[in-house]
Parts: C-alpha cells; structure tokens; sequence
C-alpha cells in the first residue's frame, strides 16, 4: 500500500471512529484513538521513531482525559511486577527500585553488577557486562516498565537467558555467531532463548524484560 492511500486510510478510519463513538466518549479520547492508531501503522511499517511520537501522543493524551485510566494502569504494572520479581529471583537477595524514571548507563566504566528488579514508567538502560563486576555466579536482571529504551552488551563467555516482552516497539538480538537471529519490530514482539553453555558457564545472567513499549537491544559479543 502507498503512503497516500496508507494516510487516506488512517483518515477514514479515524472519522468513522468519530462518528462511531462520539456518543460514548470524548473528543479527545477519539482524537487519542487515531493517533494510537497512527503510531501502531508506524511500527509496523518500520517508522519507529514516528511511530513512537504518535503512540506516546495518544497515550498522553488519553491518560489526561482519563486520569483514573493512568492509576489503573501504574497499579496492575507495579501489582505485576511485584509477582514476577518474587518469581524471577526465588527467594534469593536482590536490589529492588522502583521510580517514575529510572535512567541507568554502565558502560563507559567498572561497576558492580547485582540482581536487580527495577520498575518505572520511563527507562533508559544501557549496560555493558564486559565492564562489570559480578558480586555473583548467576546474576538475575529484571526491568518492568511503560516506555523503555534498553541495551545490552554480554560478552560470549556468560551463560546467558533471555525472556523479553515488549506491546508496542522493537527487539534486536544481534550475536557475532548468530546471524541468523532477526531483529522483531511492530506489536507483540517476544524472545525467549537460553545459551547452549547456559548451565556450564562460570558466569551467568539472566534478563527478563516486560515493557508496553519500547527499544530493546541486546548484543553477544566476543
């Protein structure tokens, strides 16, 4: 489909999501709708900076008409993580954060890598392992959020497990040895992949990442 008939089919849709609903809800909320709507056409097709301009406007927008929408939403993401942190780390000690924006960058300098659980609605993440200092043999990393943008570099010799999970937006797994794995853009894209050397590695980490939307990379590198 070209753009123009991409647009004019945006735009039809969106009046007829006026005219729909307009009895039931607000201007704002239909306005809102379409530009959701936008953004999600945007992902899909591969715009993602685009794309994620229009979500991130229709989701403002939405939650500012429906302010108790916003609360809900914070309450079951923060109830759901709660749940998936106890079972991610079993039991064992491990930092827990939680925050409106969290913006964490190791990778320029030495640091001290712990089991960590970290919940925020915004996230910008960039770690780099290969400078880390790991205060255990296996090392469980999780990050739940609403908006993320998160990279990972592993070095080759972790055992390394993936679960990943992002609604609205983009994964790249990129390996020197697994060109094979593709980069998932769009809606609903998930990873799961666990190491062949997982279990005999010296060191381990595992990454478990659930986000509404965003920009996940994670490099294995030599």
């Amino acid at each position: 489909m070209s753009r123009k008939k991409e647009a004019l089919a945006v735009v039809l849709i969106g009046l007829g999501l006026l005219i729909l609903l307009e009895p039931f809800v607000g201007f704002f909320t239909i306005v809102a709708l379409v530009l959701l709507l936008i953004g999600v056409l945007g992902l899909r097709r591969g715009t993602m900076r685009q794309g994620y301009i229009f979500l991130a406007s229709g989701i403002g927008l939405l939650l500012l008409d429906h302010i108790m929408l916003l609360f809900g939403i914070v309450m079951i993401s923060l109830g759901w993580f709660y749940i998936r942190a106890n079972k991610a780390h079993r039991g064992h000690k491990h930092r827990t954060q939680q925050g409106f924006v969290r913006t964490s960058q190791h990778n320029r300098d030495p640091w001290m890598l712990q089991s960590t659980s970290s919940w925020h609605v915004i996230g910008d993440i960039d770690y780099d392992l290969s400078l880390a200092m790991a205060e255990e043999a296996e090392t469980v990393l999780y990050f739940h959020g609403i908006i993320g943008d998160l990279d990972f570099t592993i070095p080759e010799e972790y055992g390394v497990e993936i679960e990943a999970h992002v609604l609205f937006g983009q994964i790249g797994f990129d390996s020197d040895e697994r060109s094979s794995v593709q980069r998932r853009q769009g809606i609903w894209n998930r990873v799961e992949w666990k190491s062949p050397n997982y279990h005999n590695s010296v060191q381990q980490v595992k990454l478990i990442i659930f986000y509404v939307a965003g920009d996940l990379n994670i490099r294995l590198s030599a």
